[in-house]
């Protein structure tokens, strides 16, 4: 709550005082709240690189990490698949099982970013909940804008894999550049959308339960087995596919298979559940935590 009080004699400003009570969960005008929101989204930026620096990001061997950390989670993937469950062996080109792994595994850990960094984003940021009247929101934006500046740097080592392996493997059907590629922003906006729905889902839960943030690791590693990333959607049929569908990044790792290692225009089934989830988990997570975030400062 904010209060303005009026001048004394001689005082030639007005002193704003914020007062932080309990109040009733509800959302606040959303016109005026997203004039600020959008107004206030430098500040966002400029959390997010604040972030990379004290962590090192923006320096050489930082951006080298950002690549070779999920880069060797996926070489070490693609031999578990390959050795243990034999799939190069079954007709498939070991560069094919590669490149779906990394595609698929750079694209989770950009959502798994946004749900990690944006969880903890409000608790991290409590003494500037405290001090600075402003959009709450823009805390799990900032984790967003760094998850994504995380995952760029990983484009250019898949795009190699990507276009070499058919020309080191003939039994590679890897479809090399072609026009459904221009389908890549458009998933790359769900996956950011979804990310940003769900950053805001986890961040005003672990206001609430600090033990939120350690049991999102273990539940992101479930989470990532049990989608199609380490297997391909086509391994699963029938009413199996179910595990697909009520999985909120499901048709948009499985439209990233279609695009970028069958190289076909996905079906608007798949498009039809990314986007219903992005839209889903975006304005769940908006309304869980805009209509709770006044009382933020109280529960810090």
């Amino acid at each position: 709550m904010t209060r303005e009080m009026k001048p004394s004699k001689g005082e030639s400003f007005v002193p704003l005082i914020q007062v932080f009570e309990p109040h009733k969960a509800s959302l606040p005008p959303m016109g005026p709240y997203l004039r600020e929101f959008w107004r206030r989204r430098r500040f966002a930026f400029e959390l997010a690189r604040f972030t990379d620096k004290a962590e090192h990001l923006n320096s050489p061997l930082g951006a080298v990490w950002l690549v070779l950390n999920p880069l060797l989670l996926a070489i070490i993937y693609f031999m578990l698949v390959t050795i243990i469950g034999g799939r190069a062996s079954a007709g498939s080109s070991p560069f094919d099982v590669l490149a779906h792994i990394l595609v698929a595994l750079f694209t989770w850990y950009f959502a798994q970013n946004c749900m990690t960094f944006g969880g903890a984003s409000v608790t991290a940021g409590g003494k500037l909940i405290l001090n600075q009247a402003f959009p709450r929101a823009l805390l799990p934006l900032s984790s967003l804008i760094g998850a994504f500046q995380k995952f760029i740097p990983t484009l250019p080592v898949y795009f190699i894999i990507f276009l070499v392996g058919g020309a080191l493997d003939s039994k590679s059907k890897l479809p090399g550049l072609n026009w459904h590629l221009l389908w890549v922003p458009v998933i790359i906006g769900l996956v950011a959308i979804s990310g940003f729905g769900l950053a805001l889902l986890f961040a005003t839960m672990n206001v609430y339960f600090r033990d939120t943030s350690k049991l999102m690791t273990y539940g992101a590693r479930m989470w990532l087995y049990l989608s199609p990333v380490l297997w391909v959607p086509e391994m699963i049929n029938g009413w199996h596919q179910i595990i697909i569908w009520i999985n909120p990044l499901g048709p948009i790792l499985s439209i990233t298979h279609v695009v970028w290692i069958k190289g076909e225009n996905p079906s608007w089934t798949l498009w039809v559940g990314a986007s219903s989830w992005a839209l889903a988990l975006l304005l769940a997570g908006g309304y869980f935590f805009i209509s709770r975030e006044r009382d933020f400062a109280v529960r810090i």
